[in-house]
C-alpha cells in the first residue's frame, strides 16, 4: 500500500501508482469525505453527456455531442434559424 504525507499547508500527494490506476490528470476533482474515523478520496469524473443520457431507461439520443455546452451550442443554433434571433 503506498504511503504519503501530509503537508504544513494540509496538501497530500497522491503517488503515482494510484493516480495512473484510477486515470488521474492534474485538476480532476476529488471528493473526500470522512467516515468513522478512515478519509475516502474519491475521484469525480467528469461524464459526457452521451454517458449519462445512456443511464436512462429507454433513452435512445439522437444525436451525439461531446459535452453539453456542444448540446447548448446546438440548441441555441438551431432557436437562431427557427426564430430569425
Amino acid at each position: 500500500m503506498p504511503i504519503t504525507r501530509l503537508s504544513s499547508k494540509g496538501q497530500v500527494v497522491l503517488p503515482k501508482p494510484v493516480r495512473d490506476a484510477l486515470g488521474l490528470e492534474p485538476g480532476d476533482e476529488l471528493w473526500v469525505e470522512v467516515e468513522e474515523g478512515v478519509i475516502r478520496i474519491v475521484p469525480r469524473k467528469k461524464r459526457r453527456l452521451e454517458e449519462v443520457l445512456a443511464r436512462l431507461p429507454g433513452h435512445e439520443p439522437r444525436w451525439r455531442f461531446e459535452s453539453a455546452e456542444a448540446l447548448l451550442e446546438a440548441e441555441r443554433e438551431e432557436a437562431r434559424k427557427r426564430w430569425g434571433r
